[in-house]
């Protein structure tokens, strides 16, 4: 999988198996924030308005500007013309549309301090995470609470420096999977297993009987840019074979 994130702007067309990926950092959207706010719903104003913090609220109005920007190109419409519906575990969909071009267009948005990763699909599930490495985190208390019996063993018999980078991004594995299927947390992350890295990503076992296992599932490890080598990221699509296309948002 190439790692390069071209700058050139796309035809905005989606192909059967095409995920394209787009990588943003947030802060160089600071001075858009009055415009995407003003695009928002009213649900979505009404969340900015709850963040107590600044850093939070701007990090809110920049991710989901980010988001509405890009899906009103690819469905050739106002951005504030989008409208968002949730799945049953809050998973956000788009709602039913006019655009008569790329119909049935999937999306998942993840975001860490001022670093967003949006993926989109045409017509097939995915679900996508990024983390910052460099985040401080009791990691160690993380992998023995949420992580399975199998995965601590091969991530703790690893060598102590590879044992941290290999927490994050199984972390980030674990994440893709769990927005792939729609679950978010409501799937506890001990009820399946994934390969630690650094082996090759893929599912292990599922043993929830609430939400089942996909029927097929692909794993795939999103490599940064060298400008960001401090954050991992995986993705997950229900499907198999999938080719992506890499972006640098703007």
């Amino acid at each position: 999988m190439s790692s390069m994130f071209f700058t050139d702007i796309p035809n905005y067309k989606l192909y059967t198996k095409t995920c394209d990926i787009w990588l943003c950092q947030l802060t160089q959207l600071q001075d858009r924030e009055s415009d995407f706010f003003s695009q928002f719903s009213d649900e979505e104003k009404a969340r900015v308005e709850r963040f107590k913090f600044a850093i939070h609220r701007s990090r809110f109005i920049a991710s989901h500007g980010f988001v509405r920007t890009i899906l009103a190109n690819y469905l050739k419409i106002e951005a504030d013309a989008i409208e968002f519906k949730k799945g049953e575990q809050g998973k956000p969909y788009l709602a039913v549309t006019n655009s008569s071009d790329n119909h049935n267009l999937q999306f998942n948005l993840s975001h860490t301090e001022d670093v967003a990763l949006l993926a989109i699909t045409q017509g097939v599930e995915i679900g996508i995470d990024i983390e910052c490495s460099e985040r401080k985190t009791n990691w160690k208390g993380i992998v023995q609470r949420f992580f399975t019996e199998s995965e601590q063993k091969v991530l703790f018999a690893l060598s102590e420096e590879q044992q941290k980078a290999a927490f994050f991004e199984l972390w980030t594995r674990k994440e893709a999977y769990m927005k792939v299927l729609g679950t978010g947390l409501s799937l506890a992350p001990t009820k399946f297993s994934l390969t630690v890295p650094p082996e090759k990503p893929a599912l292990i076992k599922h043993d929830s009987t609430k939400y089942p296992a996909l029927e097929q599932v692909e794993f795939k490890t999103i490599e940064m840019p060298q400008s960001f080598n401090n954050y991992c990221a995986s993705l997950a699509v229900a499907t198999t074979t999938l080719s992506c296309r890499f972006y640098l948002f703007s």
